[in-house]
């Protein structure tokens, strides 16, 4: 699917709490093999498709949600083996490596933000679907672990996806520049 030829897919986002795995999910990690094939060819077709627009909307709540309760399996779940994930500058100039390659050193990543940030919560308020990738935009808020101190800012996180799965993942820290690297406007 050629990006030129594609139209932005807006849609608003919001989630719902969830302490533990839905039922949905628990299939979900169970039948992993059947939930990547159902994607892949939901993924075929157009962003304006209703189908489309509702399967990645509710695959983008329950992964936010679940990596919010910590949940790393669930939320990566639709995550290729060898993604790519590129470090917000920010993130780099503490020490984090400047792009990681996998979903364990995925799951490593987000283990040591934890580590370093404590929970913070991950609240999307739109998706834009730009054909071969997807942009969600919101906020990020949370207390940091070692200075006690709230933290609440813009946040963005653009995905590139193959066949369903989510081949590279790049967050962030600023709407502007999250809308200019997806090269749509705000």
């Amino acid at each position: 699917m050629s990006q030129e030829n594609v139209d932005v897919v807006r849609q608003p986002i919001a989630l719902k709490a969830r302490s533990r795995r839905g039922l949905d999910e628990r299939i979900s990690l169970r039948f992993r093999a059947v939930v990547t094939s159902l994607t892949r060819v939901v993924w075929r077709l157009p962003p304006g498709s209703r189908l489309r627009r509702e399967v990645l909307l509710r695959a983008a709540q329950a992964g936010f949600a679940a990596i919010n309760r910590g949940d790393f399996e669930s939320s990566f779940l639709l995550y290729h083996p060898d993604v790519e994930i590129i470090t917000p500058s920010r993130l780099v100039a503490m020490g984090f490596d400047a792009a990681y390659r996998g979903r364990e050193a995925r799951f490593d990543y987000q283990r040591r933000w934890t580590l370093e940030w404590g929970e913070m919560r991950f609240e999307p308020t739109e998706m834009l679907d730009l054909g071969e990738r997807v942009l969600f935009v919101g906020r990020i808020a949370g207390i940091g672990l070692s200075s006690g101190a709230a933290v609440d800012s813009e946040w963005a996180v653009l995905y590139t996806l193959s066949d369903g799965q989510v081949i590279r993942e790049q967050p962030f820290f600023d709407h502007q520049e999250a809308f200019a690297a997806a090269r749509v406007s705000e």
